[in-house]
């Protein structure tokens, strides 16, 4: 019986669908894998990834197929892999057919002014001939923000993209400053602030120069610790920021009573008032008054900003008495070894910048310095000086003065005796130490690169100096001294409060004299600002070395301790007196170094740090007291 044709088409059906089951779950071997449409990315890498998966005499399932495909478009090098089977004799042939990326043929950079194609080029992995893969791309858009941050920038790329030509671009957005707020002022002129933080809105921020600007509102001294924060711009939000500057003012204004005692001075009564920000633009002014063992005033007035360019006025006004001694001197004979000197005059500095860190100064001081208030005797030898002015003849010699041992002589004069004219040496006594009027102009170089101008714990400052004194400036001594004063300061741990920090200080100071300057003019060593462990003046001449090494241990945060050495003297030279014919020697002649080491506290005081130093050197133990820190 025929069947109907709807009957064989079903059958038809049946079989072609049991055939494809049937090879379903007969999966073909693979044969053979080939490599299809790949012209810049050799085939044996390609292999080279998918060698597990498709292995020559294993099934090639659709799993299989998947995982391979997976694993290719991993290398990064194509923008499609697809996967077909050719029918061998035995198995079946794979054929991975790959579509590759585009390659770049430059690399270009936009919007980028402070850092070159160059250095950014170098900054970046992605070369000209390397595909354009935007997972690597994406790392190099990291790799050029982060190239900014390094230098002390910020910046966004805000696209990356490759044109129909294969040019990579990079847009690059620079941060700009777009305002400087700043909070916290109630006293102090807001110019003030601004002025030394010398920057302006519009320019590009730079993390070097804002951390820079914040150490200069710092150093004045008028403020707590500063601080910063960064907030997105109001124009552009994606790109610009504003600088916060957050500000506390601190307590400036200082009034103190303090009374004193020192072996030189006796009991001696300080009045001072200063104020650092006068009239809330930064001024500084103080004036101090010494009652007592000794009788001072001074006036000093101090303007930090003179003219556009930042140049600093410094004037002096005194009346100062200082109890000095001479130490040594071993062929003079003392009544006392304490003299009153008195210095009155006055003096002031022009400083002028010459670059961020470094300044140049002028100086004019003019002083009149007083005789000294003590007698000492010494011994004319023969032929030394004339002795007229100061005794009679009878009064000078030796001997009861009826007995005259003066020879028989054609140049004598016996009523104005001359040492040269006599057999024996003769012995005088008068005041020793000869005052004047000193005028004199200074130059000065200054490099200043320290974190807080009045307690820094890291960076340096050096001054190197030449003054000439002479009557063109209408003085009564003639002389130069040149000088230099290194000092450094090495911070020591990190701990998170600044004044908690330990500090390695170091100065370093070295002078010479030229001509012949008077004793009140000559260098000194010793006491609590250059030789701790001695007296003050303990050694003077016409020229300086020291060396000072501090080590400063906070206890807390108004407490310091602190070790010391020093190393140094004053030496060469002699210096006239008012003895006529008889000069002063130092007591060193050639360099010889002294050694001077102690401890001492330092405590922070509403008028400021007060030093207390115990030295012990050569001659014994000193122990100084005075305020603020040596160097």
């Amino acid at each position: 019986m025929a069947m109907k044709p709807s009957a064989r088409i079903a059958v038809v059906v049946a079989l072609a669908l049991s055939g494809a089951a049937a090879f379903a779950q007969d999966n073909p071997l693979i044969g053979e894998v080939v490599v299809e449409g790949n012209d810049y990315v050799a085939r044996e890498p390609i292999l080279d990834v998918v060698k597990d998966v498709l292995v020559v005499g294993q099934e090639f399932t659709d799993t299989r197929a998947t995982e391979a495909r997976r694993l290719i478009m991993r290398m990064g090098y194509f923008d499609d892999v697809t996967l077909s089977v050719e029918q061998l004799e035995e198995g079946v042939r794979v054929v991975i057919t790959v579509v590759e990326k585009q390659r770049i043929e430059q690399v270009m950079f936009a919007g980028n002014t402070v850092i070159s194609d160059e250095e950014l080029a170098e900054a970046i992995n992605t070369k000209p001939g390397h595909v354009a893969d935007e997972r690597a791309i994406g790392r190099d858009v990291r790799r050029i923000e982060d190239y900014y941050e390094a230098q002390g920038y910020i910046a966004k790329v805000s696209e990356a993209k490759v044109d129909e030509l294969g040019v990579l671009t990079f847009v690059v957005e620079e941060a700009r400053l777009e305002d400087i707020v700043i909070e916290g002022l109630t006293r102090t002129r807001e110019w003030v602030v601004r002025r030394e933080l010398q920057l302006e809105p519009g320019e590009l921020f730079r993390l070097p120069e804002v951390t820079a600007a914040i150490r200069r509102v710092t150093a004045l001294g008028l403020f707590e610790t500063p601080e910063f924060d960064l907030e997105p711009g109001v124009e552009n939000p994606l790109r610009d920021v504003i600088l916060v500057v957050k500000l506390t003012e601190a307590k400036t204004g200082r009034a103190s009573f303090a009374m004193a005692y020192s072996s030189l001075d006796d009991f001696v009564v300080m009045v001072s008032a200063s104020e650092n920000n006068l009239r809330g633009r930064g001024e500084r002014a103080s004036v101090t008054v010494e009652m007592g063992g000794r009788e001072s005033y001074e006036v000093s007035f101090f303007e930090p900003y003179l003219d556009a360019r930042g140049s600093t006025l410094q004037v002096n006004v005194f009346d100062t008495e200082r109890t000095r001694r001479f130490v040594g001197g071993t062929a003079v004979a003392l009544a006392d070894s304490e003299f009153d000197e008195r210095r009155t005059g006055g003096n002031f500095t022009v400083t002028t910048p010459i670059t961020d860190r470094r300044a140049f100064s002028v100086r004019f001081r003019s002083e009149e310095v007083s005789s000294s208030f003590f007698q000492a005797t010494t011994t004319i030898t023969p032929g030394v000086g004339t002795l007229s002015a100061l005794q009679p003849t009878q009064d000078l010699l030796r001997g009861d003065g009826n007995e005259s041992p003066i020879p028989d002589n054609p140049d004598l004069n016996p009523d104005v005796a001359e040492p040269g004219d006599l057999p024996i040496p003769v012995e005088v006594a008068a005041p020793l130490h000869p005052g004047g009027r000193v005028n004199s102009l200074a130059l000065g170089l200054i490099d200043d690169a320290r974190d807080v101008r009045t307690d820094p714990h890291r960076g340096s400052w050096s001054q190197l100096s030449f003054e000439q004194a002479g009557n063109f400036l209408g003085g009564g001594t003639e002389f130069g001294k040149l000088s230099l004063d290194h000092r450094r300061y090495y911070e020591l741990g990190h701990h998170e409060t600044i004044a908690m920090r330990d500090v390695l200080a170091l100065r370093v100071m070295g002078g010479t004299s030229f001509g012949s300057p008077p004793l009140f003019e000559s260098f000194s060593v010793g006491g609590s600002d250059s030789l701790r462990g001695y007296e003050p003046d303990r050694w003077r001449g016409e020229s300086l070395a020291l060396l000072n090494l501090e080590y400063r241990k906070p206890i807390t945060p108004t407490l310091r301790a602190v070790a010391f050495v020093d190393v140094g003297t004053a030496w060469g030279g002699t210096f006239e007196t008012v003895v006529p014919g008889f000069d002063l020697p130092a007591d060193d002649q050639e360099f010889s170094p002294h050694v001077g080491a102690g401890v001492g506290l330092r405590v922070q005081t509403p008028i400021g740090p007060i030093r207390l130093d115990v030295g012990w050197g050569e001659d014994g133990s000193e122990t100084h007291f005075s305020f603020g820190q040596t160097f």
